[in-house]
């Protein structure tokens, strides 16, 4: 009996000290290091740079930058003209013309690097500015630095410039990687019978090994999510020059004064290919924040995506 009290006591003491050294070994094993990747993916949600004035742009990649990713020129639509309400002192025409004076840029900087013997392209920077035509030049231009380009001003010019910047203005990247980035951007659309304040959201993938480009456009919505569409994407145009068509909506003319949504568009820039966003991405397409993991995972998913058929 006693022969048995003596084993059990050592046998209580053995798995302590087992208990006691596994407890010790998780005590002193470090945390899992995170993956390498996690600082790659910028996820605090930035501007994208400002073009800086002066700089022309065609209808090609600008000085500065190795894509032009869409350039648009909006005007009114011709047949809803007659629409557009026959403002004090300006009058009709000055005001469609006003529409059609400036153009919007946005680019791309795609730059390669080493890294040991091995070359990559990496994602550097998105830019955004406005313009208009000076001297027989599309060049982009702001309230201050107009007239240094060649732009002849006046009090309506600057109130329609500084609008627009005021717009653009509040255009983020939630998410920046290496080879990979978001850009939501404020849309005036017509939504419904109405128009609205809407995000596009453009997704950037770049081929690490060629430095090509491609661009994905989907519509985030508005605040609460109205015009909203997760279920598709499209593959805009390389160089893309959008043409830009606005309706008018006469009831947003307080007053006699255009507001912001005023005027807008009702369908998308120039595209290639339309997609289908598969169920298991829709939850990714639509957040507005990201965990690096989350940006990676819908990295992978877009990439794969757009890997399918190309016209």
């Amino acid at each position: 009996m006693r022969f048995r009290k003596v084993l059990l006591a050592l046998t209580i003491v053995a798995l302590a000290a087992l208990i006691a050294g596994g407890a010790a070994l998780r005590f002193l094993r470090p945390n899992s290091a995170p993956p390498a990747w996690v600082d790659e993916y910028d996820v605090s949600a930035s501007a994208p740079e400002t073009i800086a004035p002066g700089t022309v742009i065609e209808r090609a990649a600008p000085v500065g930058w190795s894509h032009l990713v869409i350039k648009s020129l909006p005007r009114v639509r011709p047949s809803e003209v007659g629409r557009v309400p026959s403002l004090p002192i300006v009058g009709r025409d000055l005001t469609v013309r006003m529409v059609a004076w400036i153009f919007t840029a946005f680019t791309a900087d795609v730059v390669r690097e080493h890294q040991g013997a091995q070359a990559r392209y990496r994602l550097r920077a998105i830019g955004l500015g406005l313009g208009t035509n000076a001297n027989g030049r599309d060049v982009v231009i702001t309230s201050e630095t107009a007239e240094q380009h060649g732009a002849e001003m006046n009090t309506i010019k600057r109130q329609v410039l500084d609008t627009g910047y005021r717009i653009q203005k509040r255009a983020l990247i939630p998410v920046h990687g290496p080879s990979f980035a978001l850009l939501d951007t404020p849309v005036i659309a017509r939504c419904g019978d109405k128009h609205r304040t809407i995000r596009y959201r453009y997704a950037l993938l770049v081929d690490t090994k060629t430095g090509a480009l491609d661009v994905l456009l989907w519509l985030l919505g508005g605040d609460g999510g109205e015009c909203g569409d997760p279920t598709r994407a499209v593959r805009i145009e390389p160089n893309c020059i959008d043409e830009a068509e606005l309706v008018p909506d006469p009831d947003e003319f307080k007053g006699n004064i255009p507001s912001d949504l005023s005027f807008a568009v009702d369908k998308l820039p120039p595209f290639r290919l339309e997609m289908a966003v598969p169920p298991e991405l829709r939850g990714l397409v639509g957040r507005t924040k990201f965990t690096p993991d989350e940006a990676r995972a819908l990295e992978a998913g877009l990439r794969q995506m757009a890997a399918g058929p190309r016209p």
